[in-house]
């Protein structure tokens, strides 16, 4: 069986965001059992809850009383992978930091600062029917399963992207094989991007651009982009309150899809709360 987490201590950061290109200060703050993920801004809870998803372009964002907190997945994807369920997080600034653009600082960050095991168990849920929804070129179906994993795909037609699939199942190899998977973005967006008011803290520190003949920087993986699209989806759906046990399918999926089936398994009560097991 396996147990809810918190930390062992008050934590504080500093980082530019993606998006705003501006500092936020982000303070750690232990919780009791059942707390849930709450961020705090401006005196306003906005629980990291998919009902509190108030746009999903180019990542995600949280508010809450017209309060918000840009691009949450990176943050939330860790957190799932250390089965860390109960935080408070104090946010000073616009944004979730950046870092390098995957999740292995906020990794470092919360294992030097220390796991506490709680007493509960951790909340699993499970499937009673497959579920699919499409958007576009975008794709996700959900298979009832006892373990996890996802089977992910993406296709960039004309691109060095024009395919690339990885297969993850061990939330064990999330800290070596995903989590230094850097965000990516393409060289003929960066102009467009600009324009709309994004991508203000990106350089090629915290993202991997891919050009017309290869990558610009440096990959850490041949197929970076795939495996930062799965800690993408771990981050989203974090968002369901509990651990989904499922066989995620996704091809070309984004935050907005995301979004939209994990809101569909509530609508429809297509999850169910399972016993905690050994296997997920």
């Amino acid at each position: 069986m396996e147990f809810q987490k918190t930390l062992k201590k008050e934590v504080k950061v500093k980082g530019v965001g993606l998006h705003s290109g501006k500092y936020s200060e982000i303070i750690f703050i232990p919780a009791p059992e059942n707390t849930g993920i709450i961020f705090l801004k401006e005196n306003k809870k906005i629980p990291a809850l998919i009902d509190y998803v108030v746009d999903t372009k180019r990542g995600v964002t949280l508010g809450n009383e017209n309060v918000e907190i840009l691009t949450v997945e990176h943050l939330l994807s860790t957190l799932f992978s250390l089965r860390i369920t109960n935080l408070i997080i104090n946010v000073k600034g616009e944004e979730i930091p950046i870092f390098d653009g995957s999740s292995i600082v906020w990794i470092d960050i919360f294992k030097k600062a220390g796991i506490l095991r709680q007493n509960l168990p951790l909340k699993i849920y499970t499937l009673e029917r497959p579920v699919y929804e499409r958007e576009g070129k975008g794709m996700i179906l959900l298979f009832p399963s006892f373990s996890f994993s996802i089977n992910c795909v993406i296709s960039f037609p004309n691109t060095i992207l024009s395919w690339q699939k990885y297969f993850f199942n061990d939330i064990e190899s999330y800290e070596k094989e995903i989590a230094p998977a850097r965000t990516f973005g393409f060289w003929y967006e960066i102009e467009e991007l600009r324009k709309m008011g994004l991508i203000r803290g990106a350089n090629l520190q915290n993202a991997l651009l891919v050009g017309p003949d290869g990558f610009i920087n440096k990959e850490r993986f041949l197929d970076e982009p795939v495996r930062h699209k799965i800690l993408d989806i771990l981050g989203d759906f974090f968002l369901l309150g509990g651990y989904l046990k499922a066989n995620i399918y996704a091809m070309s999926s984004g935050h907005s899809l995301h979004v939209r089936i994990i809101k569909k398994l509530k609508e429809e009560k297509v999850v169910k709360e399972r016993e905690n097991g050994r296997d997920f």
